[in-house]
């Protein structure tokens, strides 16, 4: 078990306050693995500064796949992230999220215990028939129960996950996880980005993709 948290210089200030804030105030003591994209993304400074913590690892993601093919950048990082990280069960924390308890209580959610997943909702948005609810039912005939209840398939929200935080079970739900990469592969994630906002709801139709419930 651990945390993974995907950041470049933009975002290290943020990275680092998070790290602080679950070491010294939370006193969270799951190992962290810091994921980058190369030393163009984090520095040598920066990549230095983050070894001086206690407990933490430093993974160059640029290492792990061919990026002519993935060419990950930007939110399309997040679930390659989970997918390299050492670790087999993940909470996947963005640099800049801020918690107010001890985020190792999210293993313990009877949800996650069940299906291996725990997904946050955002909140509800431009509700009404949209392109992106239209360009999903154009191809996803038979939704798991949890999609066909959704909000974003009822257009009620444009907006369904928050991917602020995911925790998966890597054994548990790596079919998922593989069809979310897929998603956010540069071969198609411009298409899918222009229907949804970033890898958010990658996840969720990644899952139901691979009729695994979350």
């Amino acid at each position: 078990r651990g945390i993974v948290i995907s950041t470049g210089d933009k975002h290290f200030r943020y990275a680092r306050s998070t790290i602080d804030s679950l070491r010294n105030i939370h006193n969270c003591t799951l190992p962290i693995e810091v994921i980058f994209n190369g030393d163009r993304d984090l520095s040598k400074e920066n990549q230095k500064l983050l070894g001086k913590y206690k407990n933490i690892y430093l993974t160059d993601i640029s290492t792990y796949f061919k990026n002519d093919i993935i060419k990950v950048n930007g939110w399309a990082i997040k679930p390659f992230a989970i997918l390299a990280s050492r670790f087999e069960e993940v909470i996947l924390l963005d640099a800049d999220v801020f918690y107010l308890r001890n985020p190792e209580e999210l293993f313990e959610e009877e949800g996650y215990r069940k299906t291996g997943t725990f997904f946050f909702r955002d909140r509800t948005l431009f509700p009404g028939s949209n392109p992106a609810s239209v360009w999903l039912k154009e191809w996803m005939i038979n939704p798991l129960p949890e999609t066909r209840k959704s909000r974003f398939w009822n257009e009620k929200s444009y907006h369904e996950m928050e991917s602020s935080t995911v925790v998966l079970h890597k054994t548990k739900t790596i079919l998922g996880l593989l069809n979310t990469c897929i998603f956010n592969e540069y071969k198609y994630r411009n298409d899918v980005y222009k229907m949804v906002y970033g890898d958010k709801e990658t996840f969720w139709i990644g899952f139901d993709m691979a009729r695994q419930s979350y």
